[in-house]
């Protein structure tokens, strides 16, 4: 109890806390040059820590001899309440070590698959060559990423957020334009077709998730989708782009395919679709140095004056071949 109503009695605010180690190490060792040595510093270094915490609690803590050094009472008493201060700073110490390992590395990006396959992954070379030491996490998804929950720290999505508060921020990032593909050999054997509604007599191939994007159809390409006759449906753009690019048939692909996808062709129609699309991020995500990395090369991966097929007027594929992007 005596201990106790002492401690209280100590002016906490005076207490020099990196001497309490030093306290800790010398009862523990037994030795005012075996704690130097353990803690690397010199043995006078350890005698004026030991002499300002004493001084500052009024207290005689170890009685120091030749021979070496021994706690007295109230240091004995003293001793465990200073361990386990000592060991609560080396694991807050480890804990922000830890963090900061772990901070100064992965950025998760969420993204649908054909983007994050067909686009970002081929564009990725030059951030890992630019960027060695931060790890992109590309989380391929197929929903609108749940960033406040923590799923991820940047998403490219379809969906602007509803309602944006200080921690999400939302930057239009481009236009998606969806436009016939065939693989030259199909069409070798199927022949080219001239309009939409000539290619409603070929195999279609569709990805299912257009159904929830019929809004921004155009309405002639929302009739005739309701009325072609398809040979596969998939939830899968790796899926539809393999089945495309092996011939068999014609499919709805974004128009940035004509330069990432050279086994595939663009047919020479006008969208089907636009869809803008946007890239979001946490608040955290804008103040951090390796996310901030990140977002600038995004940025860069969907700039409309170097990649114009994200421009929101439609540029056909055929009208930038020879740019190598």
């Amino acid at each position: 109890m005596g201990i106790r109503i002492w401690w209280w009695a100590v002016d906490l605010q005076k207490i020099d806390w990196s001497c309490l180690p030093v306290f800790a190490a010398v009862a523990r060792t037994g030795s005012i040059n075996a704690a130097a040595a353990e803690l690397n510093v010199s043995p006078a270094k350890v005698g004026r820590d030991l002499d300002t915490l004493e001084e500052t609690v009024g207290r005689q803590l170890l009685f120091r001899t030749p021979r070496g050094a021994s706690l007295t009472p109230i240091g004995a008493q003293l001793l465990s309440r200073v361990e386990t201060m000592v060991d609560t700073f080396g694991a807050m110490k480890d804990d922000v070590v830890n963090a900061t390992a772990t901070d100064t590395r992965q950025v998760t990006v969420a993204a649908f698959d054909g983007i994050a396959t067909y686009w970002l992954a081929r564009k990725l070379p030059e951030f890992h060559q630019s960027n060695p030491r931060i790890e992109v996490m590309l989380k391929v998804v197929q929903h609108t990423a749940d960033l406040l929950g923590g799923e991820a720290d940047i998403a490219i999505q379809f969906e602007e957020p509803t309602a944006l508060s200080s921690k999400l921020i939302a930057r239009p990032a481009g236009w998606i334009h969806y436009v016939p593909f065939a693989s030259p050999g199909y069409l070798k054997v199927f022949g080219t077709p001239d309009n939409m509604f000539d290619a409603g007599k070929h195999r279609i191939l569709l990805h299912s998730e257009y159904k929830e994007q019929m809004n921004a159809w155009a309405q002639g390409a929302a009739a005739w989708k309701e009325v072609i006759p398809t040979v596969l449906q998939t939830n899968s753009s790796t899926v539809l782009v393999e089945d495309c690019a092996a011939g068999g048939g014609i499919a709805a692909l974004p128009s940035y395919l004509g330069e990432s996808e050279p086994r595939i062709k663009a047919l020479d129609f006008r969208p089907l679709a636009s869809l803008k699309f946007w890239l979001v991020f946490t608040e955290r995500a804008r103040d951090t140095e390796r996310c901030q990395a990140v977002l600038g090369w995004l940025r860069e991966c969907f700039a409309s004056a170097r990649h114009p097929w994200f421009r929101e007027a439609y540029v056909a594929p055929s009208q930038t071949l020879g740019r190598t992007g």
